[in-house]
């Protein structure tokens, strides 16, 4: 099975028969590896990051990568090559490099590339090590809970609860703009928006002053709040544009797939369960699966929809720009102002979100 952390997000495209060194580094940049034969338009057709390590002064390999790569579109192409061959760098540059590195680059260079690619600026030090660290173990967790969710296997509370307390310790040090800064140039796709919503919600933990064990399981509830789309078809869930009404439909479907994957596998508190089940309702029923209105709607699951809304509203997508802080705070009261999301919520979320904002 193919790793749903990084398929159709980043992928490490290399010569055919990958070697050794090569599957372990691709893991080492988050990225899946693939040999150039099987570079399928299934994989390209999702707008991902691309990493080539591939001999570039081969007309052959050029020739293969012309025929299989579509016009550029956002993700960012990182081509490693020897420093010293001119024909492969400009054979890489036009196959669209946005950025060129020797062969020897690290996992650290390649992730520099990007986040200059995408404009985001890095974080430093020690807090960078434990910050990397607490995103790692949280890729990790769902890693494996999205793919049990697939096999229909038993969940691991233990390690969504780890994972869930070093990002809770890491936010707590460095502040959550650092923490959701790092995830931007870390991660893209399905796992990037899950991590933001869960650094948005243990920040929104932190910053009201909860009991640890709260911030602990508001840090879960975002981790997994989406765990559902483990079942929904890779070119629905990743597909570069807007869905059509049908797509959405079987989008939606994910909010129940989650809750009973984790009723029966899990567990998990009840509020919880709820909140993966219900963080698309809104306050005046207008949400979904079930309708609910106010009274019906649990607290954890009220901040955990502000928190997936000002996730969504940030994030870059191929189809559209992201917003500020600033903005995406606009719409959220916007949306308490008509009785979606309540005020009270959203006016403490503001405080925090904007007190903590970089720049």
């Amino acid at each position: 099975m193919r790793d749903f952390a990084v398929r159709d997000a980043l992928l490490y495209i290399v010569a055919n028969n990958p070697r050794t060194e090569q599957i372990t580094f691709g893991r080492s940049i988050g990225a899946e590896t693939i040999a150039v034969d099987s570079l399928a338009p299934a994989y390209l057709d999702v707008d991902p990051s691309l990493v080539f390590d591939l001999d570039l002064r081969s007309i052959e390999t050029v020739r293969k990568l012309k025929h299989a790569l579509p016009r550029h579109g956002g993700g960012c192409r990182i081509f490693l090559i020897d420093p010293h061959s001119r024909v492969a760098a400009v054979h890489a540059r036009v196959l669209g490099a946005d950025a060129v590195l020797p062969a020897s680059a690290s996992a650290d260079d390649v992730h520099a590339a990007m986040r200059a690619h995408f404009g985001i600026r890095p974080t430093n030090g020690v807090a960078d090590v434990a910050v990397r660290q607490s995103i790692d173990s949280g890729v990790d967790a769902m890693n494996g809970s999205f793919n049990a969710l697939a096999d229909d296997l038993a969940f691991s509370v233990a390690g969504v609860d780890a994972a869930s307390g070093q990002i809770a310790d890491a936010i707590k040090d460095v502040g959550v703009q650092e923490w959701l800064t790092t995830v931007k140039g870390y991660h893209v796709g399905t796992y990037q928006h899950c991590m933001l919503v869960t650094g948005i919600a243990s920040a929104f933990g932190n910053g009201t002053g909860m009991a640890r064990q709260d911030v602990i399981k508001l840090t879960i509830a975002g981790m997994l709040h989406d765990i559902g789309k483990a079942a929904i078809p890779i070119e629905i869930l990743d597909k570069p544009a807007a869905l059509s009404d049908e797509e959405m439909t079987i989008m939606r479907t994910h909010t129940v797939i989650g809750n009973a994957y984790l009723t029966k596998r899990s567990d998990l508190s009840a509020d919880i369960l709820s909140s993966v089940r219900s963080h698309h309702e809104l306050l005046d029923g207008s949400g979904y699966p079930d309708g609910l209105r106010a009274e019906q709607i649990g607290d954890l699951t009220r901040i955990l929809t502000i928190c997936d809304i000002y996730a969504a509203l940030i994030e870059r997508r191929s189809y559209k720009e992201p917003r500020s802080p600033a903005q995406a705070m606009t719409v959220l009261e916007d949306m308490a102002g008509s009785g979606k999301l309540e005020a009270s919520l959203v006016r403490e979320f503001g405080r925090i979100m904007l007190a903590n904002q970089a720049g």
